[in-house]
Formats: C-alpha cells, sequence, structure tokens
C-alpha cells in the first residue's frame, strides 16, 4: 500500500468516524422536538422533560419546567440528586387514587412539595390484586379504553382535577413542576396533551409524543403480561390487558371527538372546562415557552 492510498483510507476512516459521531446528535436535535429529553433515573422507566417540543409557531418549550413520568415509588438516592440538583425539582403533582397512592408511596424528596389531584373519583382505582385485576379484564369491552380516556376529560371529577393542575402551572414560576400516574401514559397522557395544546404544539406532535410510551414501558407490560398468564388463561382478559397497557392514536383520537362533539373545539374545552382565559393561555406561554 502506497502512501497516498494510505492517508485515502485514513481520511476516510476519520470522515466516517465523525458521521458516525455526529448522527446521533442531529437525530436526538430532530426527536427533541418531538418527544422532548429523556431523565435516565433508575427508579422510573417513563420520566421525560418537556424542553425542547417545538410548538406550531417555532417556539420551543423550556428545559426544566415540564416534567412527565410514572410513578416515583422506587426513586434511589441518586435519582433523587438528579431531579433536585440537575433538574430543579419543585413541585410534584400525583394523578394516581388515594388506593394507589397507600399501596406505592412517592419517594419524598427534601425541599419537593406534593400534590395530590386524583382524576379518578374511585378511590381505590387502580388496587387489586393480579387476580381480580384478570376478572376485571375478562369483563371488559374491546372498546373499554377509548370510553376510559373520553371520561377522563368529560367527568366532572376528572375535569376538576386536571384545572386543579392547570392553575398549579400558571403558578410555578421557578423550578420543574413534574407530574405523573402510575404507568405515565393514561392520565399522564391526557394531562401533556393538555399542556401542549396550551402552548400551542400541533396535533400530530402531541400523536407521537404520546404514542412514545409504548417504547418506555416495554419491557414493564412484558413482565405484567407473564404475571397474568400465571393467573389466568381467559384470551379476552389477554387482550384487554394488551389494550389496557399499549397508547394506541385511536384512544387519544376518541378525546378529541369527546372534546370536539361536547364543546365544540378544544379551545372551548380550555375555556368552559379548563377555565383558562385568553390571559391564562397567554400567561402559561409566556412561562413555559422561548424562542
Amino acid at each position: 500500500m502506497n502512501g497516498h492510498h494510505f492517508i485515502r483510507i485514513t481520511l476516510l476512516g476519520v470522515s466516517c468516524l465523525s458521521w458516525g459521531l455526529l448522527q446521533p446528535t442531529a437525530v436526538k436535535a430532530s426527536a427533541q422536538k418531538i418527544y422532548g429529553t429523556p431523565i435516565h433515573l433508575t427508579g422510573t422507566v417513563n420520566t421525560h422533560d418537556l424542553g425542547g417540543i417545538v410548538t406550531k409557531n417555532g417556539w420551543h418549550i423550556k428545559p426544566n419546567r415540564l416534567i412527565r413520568s410514572d410513578a416515583l415509588t422506587h426513586l434511589t438516592k441518586t435519582d433523587r440528586w438528579k431531579l433536585t440538583k440537575n433538574v430543579d425539582l419543585k413541585v410534584v403533582c400525583d394523578f394516581r387514587s388515594t388506593g394507589e397512592i397507600k399501596t406505592a408511596k412517592d419517594t419524598r424528596i427534601s425541599g419537593v412539595n406534593y400534590r395530590h389531584d386524583s382524576v379518578m373519583a374511585n378511590k381505590n382505582f387502580g388496587v387489586h390484586t393480579t387476580r381480580q385485576y384478570a376478572n376485571q379484564l375478562a369483563n371488559k369491552q374491546p372498546n373499554n379504553m377509548q370510553l376510559f380516556y373520553q371520561k377522563m376529560v368529560t367527568s366532572s371529577h376528572s375535569i376538576k382535577a386536571y384545572r386543579s393542575f392547570m392553575n398549579q402551572l400558571l403558578k410555578q414560576k421557578h423550578g420543574a413542576l413534574l407530574y405523573h400516574c402510575t404507568y405515565g401514559k393514561d392520565r399522564t397522557g391526557i394531562a401533556t396533551m393538555l399542556i401542549l395544546a396550551c402552548l400551542g404544539v400541533s396535533k400530530q406532535t402531541i400523536m407521537k409524543n404520546y404514542l412514545a410510551s409504548n417504547h418506555d414501558l416495554q419491557n414493564t407490560v412484558h413482565k405484567e403480561y407473564q404475571q397474568l398468564k400465571r393467573v389466568t388463561h381467559n384470551k379476552r382478559a389477554l387482550a384487554n390487558f394488551k389494550r389496557s397497557k399499549t397508547a394506541k392514536a385511536a384512544y387519544l383520537n376518541a378525546v378529541y371527538h369527546a372534546i370536539d362533539q361536547r364543546y365544540g373545539s378544544m379551545r372551548h374545552y380550555q375555556k368552559t372546562a379548563l377555565r383558562l382565559s385568553n390571559s391564562d393561555i397567554q400567561k402559561l406561554r409566556t412561562m413555559y415557552l422561548t424562542k
């Protein structure tokens, strides 16, 4: 091999290496506009900073302000440090039922304020043994999840919980607010949809952001499916389990349909159900968006 040929190969190798190093950064920047930034914690599997998500008019959600997550029951000492030092966490809003919280309390973080805004009226919602859950699933209709999602934006109890949550957002002048349910998919998914809609994010981006939970929850769902199969072989129960643990476009579309049918538009829903005035919407955008 002559010297020139060696140099050419070396330069080509460096170019390929540089491309390989640069590619993830480019993909990450592009993904951030839709999904925000994942926060890697040992004790959770579905925690994301909404920072970086882009609105229809090109503004970005500020980092370290809005964080969606699954339950904080298993946070480690390092996790707590990350949330306070790296993210500047100030408030946690828990959408779970009283029963769920008693069964699996959040790990408390010093200096962080905790709020309980249960989205479901049933105080024992989500509390059951695996066998009880199997029996429940065996009796559910295939469209149960669509009905459940619609209930979260139309029932008076759920609306009151989300209204309280939005009021907290209006007060959150500094630091991060983290909101969660059990998996960070359903009740948290609706909350994220409502926030992003208020901030002017497109429906397409909202949908992609919602569906991303399927990736993060994959291992958790697989483990729970195997546990369920140990207590039941009922095909309907197993099929309904998969439906309940999967984020599907049909579920969020059912929410948009219910809002349009009952309130006429998302803006009218914000105004009449969540009681957010035009100045409130503008305040949220001023607080949480940046150029």
